[in-house]
């Protein structure tokens, strides 16, 4: 998916013909960080959300004063299904 050694540049289109119309991490600055984050820790989330799931019970969520964590998470997976469906 990435170069080599997992480095997003690696695959870099500069000084190619791009498509502005096409969010990329050469000419979107959130895609950039979006695809930093994820190299550095998509992998362990993913992980720890698939290991949540298989244990099938109920989930518990503790209060957090100033955030509302169910409410992030449904903001997060509308978000996540929003970015899947504008996939090239």
């Amino acid at each position: 998916m990435f170069g080599a050694g997992g480095n997003i540049y690696a695959l870099s289109t500069i000084g190619k013909d791009m498509d502005e119309d096409v969010m990329s991490i050469e000419n979107t600055l959130q895609m950039r960080q979006f695809m930093q984050l994820w190299m550095m820790s998509g992998g362990m989330v993913l992980a720890t959300v698939k290991g949540i799931l298989d244990d099938g019970r109920q989930i518990e969520i503790p209060d957090m004063p100033g955030r509302d964590f169910k409410a992030e998470i449904i903001e997060l997976s509308a978000s996540f299904n929003e970015i899947v469906s504008r996939l090239k």
